[in-house]
């Protein structure tokens, strides 16, 4: 009964790690969570090498396509570069997390950070 017991708990701790990692993981996920979105645009914009003096602020407009790629409609930031910068980095990049279809444009605030 003890052997039958420690079974038990071993297989109900390998379905909830299995799980948890299955709910962060936007390959595998099934329902649309913006964070995960978020998580994947903040990647592709991550390592940049602008000459930035301090913080750059940035409102990106973006609608994503029936072959789930990012369409950016449009970037308002006081500087040009960081404007030209967005939209060569997310344009038309594949993204993996499933996505709400009822949702036809999002609105995502950026930050990228000063060198």
């Amino acid at each position: 009964m003890k052997r039958f017991q420690s079974l038990l708990l071993a297989l109900a701790i390998a379905i909830c790690s299995t799980v948890a990692v299955n709910a962060n993981n936007p390959e595998t996920a099934t329902q649309p969570d913006p964070r995960m979105m978020s998580i994947e645009i903040s990647s592709l914009l991550k390592h940049h090498k602008l000459n930035l003096k301090k913080d750059a602020k940035a409102n990106v407009l973006l609608a994503i396509n029936k072959d789930n790629e990012i369409v950016v409609l449009s970037v308002e930031a006081e500087n040009k570069v960081v404007e030209r910068f967005i939209k060569e980095k997310l344009n038309y990049k594949k993204i993996k997390c499933p996505v709400n279809p009822d949702v036809e444009e999002f609105k995502l605030p950026v930050t990228l950070k000063a060198n």
